[in-house]
């Protein structure tokens, strides 16, 4: 109980003083590393959008420069106020890569929309009919008086110029842009491409490594039908700062489990230990208690042998039965703490020989009989014929049957009935030992087995031990590289069966200490 109110506070204080501390921290590293992505990500955003504008208004002013070249021939004209037949003829000398040429006089101007590139306008109007998705494209005339006479262009499929002028705007156009923040060298790691109004791709420069932090801008005048979308490539620095994040919060949860963990082991470590140094000290109060009491019957009856304070021959056998049975109990004691001893250092001997299993259990039952007979126990042995010999150490097997034995003596309440059985299984040997008893909760069948363990419930307070018998049956039985097994129910009895290899064979194996853990 006492273990039990400390385990309570120890976990509290080690939650507060570490847990929560680590707890905190990682979630103050994983909040602050988010943070940063997530500004970087917007930034990266509020940056691939720029750079769809810069590309936008590229080729807005790709389209102007390949306007006033063509246009050349036919603005010469119209300031010498030739005709417009002649000016005609030279937007036909200059057209090179547009099509159909076009006049507008001023008065029609109105039809026509027009786009301011670098305060210079470009006039454009969509076609129609066998014109459809083409676009008319031109610039402003002016007469010899400075005036304006109409407007001379082209038609111009916006989709052909796109593709034929992307490598040309992205690679040499933009790098020329002394607005372009960041300058051509943050461009190398971006992906451009253009989709027309069904998002079908028009072109593209490098391949995008996500559309996570894309952005996508529409485009202005004769180019308004299509979109520029900016991505960053696969080894761009927002792909790697990314990367660097997500690395950087994972190592941030695998440090906080490590901390958790490693703070899991230290405490279960403390508590073990906590535990074992007070069963420890149960087992010397135990084991205190265990010597006095027997030591004091015999000295008792000695005693009163030795001052012939006896009044017939039936009670001087009396003491003498006392003496014999407190001493069965004093030398069983020592025995098994000796050989707990040194079955935990790795000292203990066993020598197998083919042992007779009938012929143990009842000498076993035998030594025990004034023990049985004294508190009113009935014992039913069931021993077929033809027991198979088992491969094992009769001695050491004999002291497993004697704990299981007292066991059952000390655990039982009214029902004073023990049944011991032998039977052969499967290629072993076993040997059961069912009582009327307290029985053990499921969940203690393992802790049974668990050196100094003595249960909190049922009989424990009233019957003493060391806790070490069922612990130095189980370290023997591994070393018979058998095993012991145990089925109870709580208030109706257990029953415990070693499990011991049928007879192969015979010789000396020394024992390996085998450590008892919580499981």
């Amino acid at each position: 109980m006492v273990v039990s109110h400390f385990r309570r506070r120890v976990l509290i204080a080690v939650t507060l003083g570490v847990a929560l501390p680590a707890v905190l921290l990682a979630a103050t590293g994983i909040l602050l590393t988010m943070r940063i992505a997530r500004a970087v990500e917007n930034d990266t955003l509020r940056y691939n959008s720029y750079v769809g504008q810069q590309v936008a208004q590229a080729f807005e002013q790709e389209l102007m420069a390949h306007l006033r070249t063509a246009a050349g021939p036919a603005e010469n004209a119209a300031r010498e106020g030739k005709s417009e037949a002649e000016v005609r003829a030279g937007l036909a000398s200059g057209a090179g890569e547009f099509l159909g040429v076009n006049f507008v006089r001023v008065d029609d101007l109105n039809d026509l929309s027009i786009l301011m590139i670098e305060a210079e306008p470009l006039v454009f109007a969509p076609g129609d009919g066998r014109r459809a998705g083409e676009y008319f494209v031109g610039v402003l005339l002016r007469g010899p008086d400075g005036q304006f006479i109409g407007s001379g262009g082209w038609w111009m499929n916006p989709r052909d110029f796109l593709q034929h002028n992307l490598e040309a705007v992205f690679h040499e156009r933009m790098p020329a842009n002394p607005r372009l923040y960041g300058g051509i060298e943050n461009t190398r790691k971006l992906s451009v491409e253009i989709f027309d109004a069904e998002n079908r791709p028009v072109g593209h420069v490098r391949e995008p490594g996500t559309l996570r932090t894309a952005r996508s801008e529409q485009m202005q005048g004769p180019f308004d039908k299509f979109t520029v979308r900016i991505a960053p490539t696969a080894n761009a620095p927002a792909i790697w700062t990314g990367r660097f994040l997500a690395l950087e919060i994972a190592f941030i949860l695998v440090m906080g489990c490590v901390i958790l963990v490693a703070m899991l082991f230290g405490y279960r470590y403390t508590i073990r230990h906590l535990e074992l140094a007070q069963l420890k000290a149960g087992f010397v109060s135990n084991v205190t208690h265990e010597l006095k009491t027997p030591i004091s019957l015999i000295r008792l009856a000695v005693e009163t042998l030795e001052l012939r304070r006896v009044a017939s021959p039936e009670e001087t056998d009396r003491f003498l039965r006392t003496i014999g049975r407190e001493t069965q109990k004093l030398s069983q004691l020592v025995d098994n703490i000796l050989d707990f001893a040194r079955l935990e250092a790795g000292q203990g001997v066993f020598k197998f020989t083919a042992v007779d299993v009938a012929a143990l259990v009842q000498d076993a039952v035998e030594s025990l009989k004034p023990r049985f007979d004294h508190q009113g126990f009935a014992v039913e042995v069931d021993l077929p014929d033809g027991l198979p010999a088992a491969r094992g150490d009769a001695v050491a097997l004999t002291h497993c049957l004697l704990n299981l034995f007292d066991n059952a003596i000390k655990y039982s309440r009214t029902r004073k009935e023990i049944r011991v059985a032998a039977a052969a299984r499967d290629g072993a040997v076993t040997i059961s030992v069912t009582d009327r008893g307290i029985g053990i909760s499921p969940s203690d069948r393992k802790r049974i087995f668990e050196k100094f363990v003595r249960l909190e419930t049922g009989l424990v307070h009233d019957v003493r031990g060391a806790g070490l018998g069922l612990a130095l049956v189980d370290q023997i039985m591994r070393a018979h590289q058998g095993r012991i097994e145990v089925v109870s129910a709580l208030n109706e009895g257990s029953t415990f069966t070693l499990v011991i290899p049928a007879a192969a064979g015979t010789e000396g194996v020394r024992a390996e200490p085998q450590q008892q853990t919580a499981s």
